[in-house]
């Protein structure tokens, strides 16, 4: 009699349980960057929380390094910066129903700032909130490599001179806007 691998089922499993919000996630725009340059962190929401009609909030949560210049606000939406505690956060909140994004449509909250001048990879954790319920894209990569379920944002800071990912100049998302400078 042949058993199931316990690591495959479990993976399968926690994937099934986690329902649709396991495979689509926030992420950024553009995936890498040269270290101690300015960035535009255009963070994409293309649905709303499983089981929800519409996105009201999104809260981001600064890495360590990321240095905030500002904001884009959004209208119809409330820009806040709380600077005072560790990690920075950066909170929009739909001013009413009428102005939240609707989970069909796809949206960028933009944050401008300096990367740090080390490499390496830095995580953005997402809050996104929703007339029904949340979700908290902020997991970091398994140390087995499995993907989490709620993936916090990640971009690749890379050494000067470094290859960026090709990828990284892909359309923005339907619906959504582009700020560019």
């Amino acid at each position: 009699m042949q058993r199931p691998r316990l690591s495959t089922f479990a993976v399968l499993c926690g994937a099934l349980a986690a329902g649709p919000a396991a495979f689509a996630h926030v992420t950024l725009a553009q995936r890498s960057a040269t270290a101690g340059s300015a960035y535009e962190a255009a963070l994409r929401v293309g649905h709303a929380c499983q089981g929800a009609g519409a996105t009201n909030g999104i809260t981001v949560r600064l890495p360590e390094g990321f240095v905030l210049a500002d904001a884009q606000p959004r209208a119809g939406w409330t820009l806040s910066i709380e600077r005072q505690a560790a990690p920075v956060t950066v909170r929009w909140l739909a001013q009413d129903a009428a102005n939240a994004l609707p989970t069909g449509e796809r949206a960028q909250f933009v944050l401008h700032g300096t990367l740090p001048a080390q490499a390496g990879p830095l995580y953005f954790k997402v809050r996104q909130d929703c007339d029904v319920g949340s979700a908290d894209w902020a997991q970091l990569p398994m140390p087995d490599g499995a993907k989490p379920a709620f993936p916090a944002a990640r971009l690749e800071v890379l050494a000067p001179g470094a290859q960026a990912d090709p990828q990284d100049a892909g359309p923005a998302p339907a619906g959504g806007h582009v700020h560019a400078h």
